[in-house]
């Protein structure tokens, strides 16, 4: 139990540390949710839930992170479903024009990216 609680306060303070070098998960969450009001014109309403679920995702993944270590990797999978959570809230929260208005800029970014085939 001594070593449980050990690691734990550990943890606790390494996160503390860690959080105060960066930017704050709240920063990050207001300059997503910035670019999106920007880019896909949000209302008051989806500005709301797209700044909570910035939040709750970039917390999710901070966690995953510190428990993975420095320059480790996090797992994958759960990375993915905190991102496929986000999506989710996203799919709910904006109008259809906002949808695709995010597609096109996403297959612009994957474009922009893809490696260039040579016959």
């Amino acid at each position: 139990m001594k070593k449980y609680l050990l690691t734990l306060a550990l943890f606790i303070a390494f996160i503390g540390t860690s959080l105060a070098q960066k930017i704050s998960a709240e920063d990050k969450a207001k300059k997503v949710t910035e670019k999106m009001e920007k880019d896909l014109a949000l209302n008051a309403d989806q500005k709301i839930k797209v700044f909570d679920a910035s939040l709750e995702k970039i917390k999710a993944q901070d966690v995953l992170k510190a428990a993975a270590g420095e320059g480790v990797k996090p797992d994958q999978e759960q990375m993915k479903a905190i991102n496929q959570k986000f999506n989710k809230v996203l799919k709910e929260t904006l109008n259809d024009e906002q949808k695709a208005k995010m597609a096109e800029m996403k297959a612009q970014q994957g474009d922009g990216n893809a490696p260039k085939k040579t016959n």
